[in-house]
């Protein structure tokens, strides 16, 4: 009785569960096949049907069908129980004729509510559809068949073959079979020089889908597919990708026995393919760019926000600068801010918040700077503004945030400055600061000893006079050069490039190749940025140059410099590199560094 009972519920529940589903009604088949070749047409249900009503199939021979089949899967996951059902009507069709077709939603009755599946479109070719084998095999031959190039190829393919320098092309690697592949070994991709690559997502490659390939019916599959970034314009040139597939091929026996049907066996046969070489027409940007322009290539928009209006002095401020939409974001460099001079500013922190995608690359990379106002008063930051090239309207567009108007109020931690003024203590002291008579027991000293006129009450008063005046020009100095920023940055130039390196010392012992080559970087733009007196936002590499040679920094030096910037740019997306060349660009950093302290002063 409690195991009937217990089906008994279990049945309902199980009816419950599947009216509770929503109805999925899907058809599939082959999108191309050859005249003459028999597929599959397979129309699937979630939940049992009260009627099914076939598509037009006039288009084709109907050879079998409908078949009818059943299948159901219960799962228990944390006493929580799934069932899943699936009612599937099977056609085994025969393609008559060349052309393109389409089989028409079939409908299915549930519930006296009529459902439709998806229609399918089906191109049917003259081309033979995929052998198992590469090549025709005569009876009683052991030796295995030549796979023939274009029976098995692969291609590089560009969605786009010219561009502008800064904008994204779209590069798939598809592999073409009309044999029976079973894998590949020793995939070689190109190293993409000149590109700066980010790749796409993409799910293993398990099965080879149909493809009209001239007229020939081919298994084609995705291997991999990456966003290209060109660095530089002219013909850039991508380099073969090089596989060696493993292809399944049917030994058959000598004999002609009529059992040797049974014992035919398959080897593995490999087989090198090389795809052709491609090039990329890259166009260099049209001139007339707006003063600030960074090289920022896409649609993009700007958007800022404080975290506060009003504050005390010394009291933090953070402004959060974003850049969002589709372009190369991730080469985008901070957008320039005019800070009040009474606010102290470090170096904005940036994160990303980036993916790829067949449509470029998408998201926001956002730029958090800290500043602190020193003096109260009111304060003002003006507009901030951003300039990207927009390639499909081939325009430099300008975008822009509104201004933030800051209120700093007094405090109590307020810095002092050097020049004083009395304060409300001192004017209130200056009712008590005549003393009364002193009426109690008088010390008298002879005439003649007297501390006023003396050797140490003139020695005394002159070295005191002399430090004051030491104190007084040191500090006068160090309140010029701090109204100097510009001079103060170049002369610790030197102190926060070794700050930096520090950092990238410790990437370095734990291994971050990336974190690595992101803080040498900046430590050689944060020192060129001080030492030149040039914005980092403003730096490039002719800015860079141009101000070497005002220090008459030789040729080869600048050179130098250039290739280990480039160098640092590209390891930074490039395979892990070597602990040793790790090293090697750190001292090659140091050295350049230390070479260029002596000439820059």
């Amino acid at each position: 009785m409690r195991s009937i009972f217990g089906v008994i519920i279990f049945s309902i529940l199980s009816i419950c569960t599947l009216q509770g589903q929503d109805v999925e009604f899907t058809g599939s088949a082959p999108k191309v096949v050859s005249v003459g070749e028999q597929f599959r047409l397979i129309f699937t249900l979630n939940q049992k049907d009260d009627q099914f009503i076939p598509p037009d199939l006039s288009n084709f021979q109907i050879l079998i069908g409908p078949n009818t089949s059943y299948s159901s899967s219960t799962s228990i996951i944390n006493g929580k129980m799934t069932q899943k059902v699936s009612y599937t009507y099977t056609y085994i069709l025969q393609a008559t004729d060349i052309g393109n077709f389409e089989i028409p939603s079939a409908s299915a009755l549930i519930d006296k509510k009529t459902y439709h599946s998806n229609p399918l479109r089906i191109e049917v070719v003259q081309g033979a559809a995929p052998s198992s084998s590469g090549g025709d095999e005569d009876p009683g031959v052991t030796t295995q068949a030549v796979v023939r190039n274009e029976d098995l190829f692969v291609r590089l393919l560009l969605n786009k073959s010219q561009v502008y320098q800064g904008d994204y092309v779209i590069a798939t690697i598809k592999v073409y079979s009309r044999v029976n592949l079973s894998g590949f070994e020793d995939v070689k991709f190109p190293n993409f020089e000149d590109f700066l690559k980010e790749d796409i997502e993409t799910a293993p490659l398990r099965s080879l889908e149909r493809e009209n390939v001239n007229g020939q019916i081919y298994g084609t599959g995705v291997l991999a597919r990456m966003v290209l970034y060109p660095q530089k314009n002219g013909t850039l040139t991508i380099a073969p990708v090089q596989i060696q597939a493993l292809i399944q091929q049917r030994v058959a026996r000598t004999s002609r026995s009529i059992f040797d049907d049974f014992f035919d066996s398959f080897q593995t046969v490999r087989k090198d393919i090389k795809s052709p070489v491609v090039t990329v027409e890259v166009k260099p940007l049209p001139p007339g760019a707006p003063n600030g322009f960074g090289g920022a290539v896409g649609k993009m928009d700007l958007a800022a926000s404080i975290d506060k209006n009003e504050v005390d002095a010394n009291e933090a401020i953070t402004l959060r600068v974003q850049i969002s939409g589709n372009g190369n974001l991730k080469l985008v460099s901070p957008p320039q801010v005019d800070f009040p001079m009474d606010f102290e500013t470090y170096d904005p922190k940036i994160s990303s918040n980036l993916t790829s995608s067949t449509s470029g690359t998408e998201g926001s990379k956002t730029f958090e700077y800290l500043m602190i106002p020193r003096f109260a008063g009111e304060y003002r930051i003006p507009s901030i503004q951003f300039h990207y090239f927009d390639p499909d309207k081939q325009v430099y567009q300008t975008t822009s945030t509104q201004p933030f108007q800051i209120t700093v109020n007094k405090s109590d931690q307020e810095a002092a400055t050097i020049v004083t003024t009395p304060s409300k203590e001192d004017i209130q002291f200056i009712g008590r600061d005549i003393r009364f008579i002193h009426s109690g027991a008088i010390d008298l000293k002879p005439m003649g000893i007297m501390v006023w006129g003396s050797i140490w009450f003139i020695l005394v008063y002159v070295l005191s006079l002399g430090l004051f005046l030491i104190v007084f020009f040191l500090r006068r100095k160090k309140i010029r050069e701090r109204s100097n920023l510009e001079l103060l940055k170049n002369r610790k130039a030197s102190k926060f490039a070794r700050k930096r390196l520090k950092h990238a010392a410790v990437e370095l012992k734990a291994g971050h190749h990336e974190g690595f080559y992101k803080a040498v970087l900046s430590a050689l733009w944060g020192y060129f940025s001080d030492k030149l007196g040039i914005p980092v936002s403003g730096l490039s590499r002719d800015t860079i140059a141009t101000g070497l040679k005002k220090f008459k920094v030789e040729e080869p030096q600048v050179q130098d410099l250039m290739t280990l910037i480039d160098q640092c740019e590209f390891a930074q997306y490039a395979p892990a590199s070597t602990s040793a060349e790790l090293e090697g660009v750190y001292k090659e950093t140091v050295q350049m560094i230390t070479k260029l302290e002596q000439k820059l002063k």
